[in-house]
């Protein structure tokens, strides 16, 4: 079996530069002597990239190409979001005691830290020439790619977490509805009358001046505070995502196992490219002043539009409650986005950072099968 198409695009490739009829027939000898189909094998690799799956067919004894697939395990790491307050001179004991407030509120125990149970989801096409040059065939340098869906990892608050993270969503109705003066909450009596059971004045200001509660991540560039929120499911999650085709390069080393050299094992070292660091994504963050004024009516999740209450003035149809607008959390990477993240997210950020491209070591064990050509 000859590789026809191969001989023929290097052939024409190169006397489209050179006309003379002698090297045109020594690459065609030379392409057809050494890209002959010589043998085939099926192997198993484990390594890096997780466990994986090789096909392999040698093309004489310089070149051969390997495809196959790889799969990372679903193992488990855990890493933690921290529970804080977003205003100014917050210490630990107004902390501690907003959080017991809430905790009594809920009646779920409100605790300081997040639990984040991290999974990867890392799957790989792999496409690789291995070109051995020297006299020695056992050793080759490999060129190639990996391709695979973008997003490697997910991350997720734990069950435990759940319970804190209600309790983080309940504060932010109560501290919007103090920004806004609504009350506490509303409820209907048996002759369907609504009630409204308005925030004592003191705590209102408090809340108020205590801000949101949420994750802090940082600092935006332009010098606002992140703070993310639990979504309206009471979670919070994190993705982690790299470029979907990655060029690989690496070193390799092949032996026999067996007698008849049947049976062989290959150590393989290199690195894929993923487009630089990897991106981590965050939803439901909120871009917040380092401090506000209360009374400009601007907070950390609602503002006062006076344009539209001045509109409504003058037509005479009032409707408050479209006189203040609601400030949508974004999307953002925090490997990029956000700098001067405090805690053990901080810490995952940073070791992200280092890996701007992936260490690849693997040994392969492979079976050459019989000739069938």
């Amino acid at each position: 079996m000859r590789f026809k198409g191969i001989q023929v695009f290097v052939i024409l490739s190169i006397c489209a530069f050179d006309t003379n009829a002698q090297i045109k027939e020594n690459i065609s000898e030379f392409l057809s002597e050494n890209l002959e189909l010589k043998e085939i094998e099926a192997g198993a690799t484990i390594g890096s990239t997780g466990l994986g799956i090789d096909v392999a067919a040698a093309l004489g004894e310089y070149a051969r190409i390997r495809t196959g697939f790889t799969y990372m395990p679903r193992f488990r790491m855990t890493s933690n979001f921290s529970v804080d307050m977003n205003g100014r001179n917050i210490d630990d004991d107004k902390l501690r005691r907003m959080k017991d407030l809430m905790t009594g509120f809920t009646g779920v125990e409100m605790k300081d830290n997040v639990d984040m149970i991290m999974k990867p989801t890392w799957s790989n096409f792999k496409f690789l020439i291995d070109i051995m040059p020297l006299k020695d065939k056992r050793w080759n340098l490999t060129l190639g790619f990996f391709a695979g869906p973008s997003r490697i990892a997910n991350a997720v608050n734990s069950a435990d977490g759940t319970a804190t993270l209600v309790a983080v969503n309940t504060y932010n109705t109560l501290y919007n509805r103090a920004c806004m003066g609504e009350s506490m909450f509303s409820y209907e009596d048996n002759a369907h009358v609504i009630h409204n059971a308005d925030f004592p004045a003191s705590f209102a200001e408090k809340i108020v001046n205590m801000r949101m509660m949420g994750m802090p991540l940082g600092h935006f560039y332009s010098g606002e505070r992140a703070m993310m929120v639990p979504d309206e499911n009471y979670q919070a999650r994190a993705t982690m995502h790299v470029n979907k085709f990655r060029p690989y390069i690496g070193l390799g080393y092949k032996t026999n196992l067996s007698k008849n050299g049947a049976f062989r094992m290959a150590v393989d070292a290199g690195v894929m490219f993923w487009g630089g660091h990897p991106s981590i994504y965050v939803d439901n963050v909120y871009k917040t002043a380092d401090v506000y004024d209360s009374d400009s009516g601007i907070y950390d999740m609602v503002a006062w539009d006076e344009d539209k209450f001045q509109e409504q003035l003058e037509t005479g149809e009032i409707n408050i409650d479209e006189c203040w607008i609601k400030e949508q959390p974004q999307r953002i990477d925090i490997t990029r986005d956000v700098y001067h993240i405090k805690g053990k997210v901080g810490d995952m950020v940073k070791t992200a950072k280092l890996f701007k491209c992936y260490p690849i070591l693997s040994v392969t064990f492979s079976w050459r099968l019989p000739k069938f050509w």
